[in-house]
């Protein structure tokens, strides 16, 4: 019972967290929200297919978007001109 603790909640094959947008879609019923909602579906299903978590997809994109370079120093604290 306890090993399980740390998995990720699924509802069959979906994360839970996929369950919010199809949600959206069945309060708002309109067009764009099915699409919203088909669209976060299928985030969270390539996602889990990767075998990632949200929050491990999210650094990767950050990591992505800011390059290899990562500076150690903040750009606040860098001296510029010595």
């Amino acid at each position: 019972m306890w090993r399980n603790t740390a998995m990720p909640v699924k509802i069959l094959i979906l994360d839970a967290r996929a369950c919010f947008p199809a949600l959206t879609f069945v309060v708002y019923w309109s067009w764009a929200t099915f699409y919203i909602a088909l669209g976060g579906v299928a985030f969270f299903l390539v996602t889990s297919w990767f075998g990632l978590t949200v929050p491990s997809m999210l650094r990767l994109i950050r990591r992505w978007l800011v390059g290899p370079v990562r500076p150690a120093v903040p750009t606040w604290k860098r001296r510029r001109l010595a």
